[in-house]
């Protein structure tokens, strides 16, 4: 499985190769077939262009932590396992995350919340009479 990061470099990989090629990669068969992402990699650091080299080196270093991340840990002696875990801190993990940009480091991609009491107060429509299809024909029989 890949990652939104590895998904960014090889984004800029295809349109990297279409500017200094004239032909792009297919996106999907390098995330998802290893071959494909070699040989891709070995044509990006054999360009020549610097901005190819640094993004080849990018997504080695992306798929290098990803593996590094799906590998099993090995077992703990019996000593560690029956002493008593300290608990973990989700939040301290989540804001341990890397950012990639520097506007992400402040939000969680949802957009800023408006608290209730500042949000609009909602139009009065009950005065509109004209909202009302049925009272259309009231008003134009008046006047005959």
């Amino acid at each position: 499985m890949s990652t939104p990061t590895e998904l960014r470099i090889a984004t800029r990989i295809h349109f990297g190769l279409k500017q200094w090629l004239g032909e792009g990669i297919d996106v999907e068969a390098m995330l998802r077939q290893p071959d494909e992402a070699r040989e891709i990699l070995f044509v990006c650091q054999a360009s020549g262009n610097a901005d190819l080299q640094s993004l080849a080196r990018q997504w080695l270093a992306a798929s290098g932590e990803r593996k590094k991340a799906s590998r099993p840990r090995p077992a703990q002696p019996a000593e560690q396992k029956t002493a008593p875990k300290t608990p973990q801190k989700p939040a301290a993990t989540r804001a341990s995350a890397k950012q990639d940009l520097a506007w992400a480091r402040d939000t969680s991609g949802f957009g800023v919340t408006q608290p209730a009491e500042l949000s609009p107060p909602e139009p009065d429509t009950t005065g509109a009479r004209w909202h009302k299809p049925s009272s259309w024909l009231r008003i134009g029989s008046g006047r005959h």
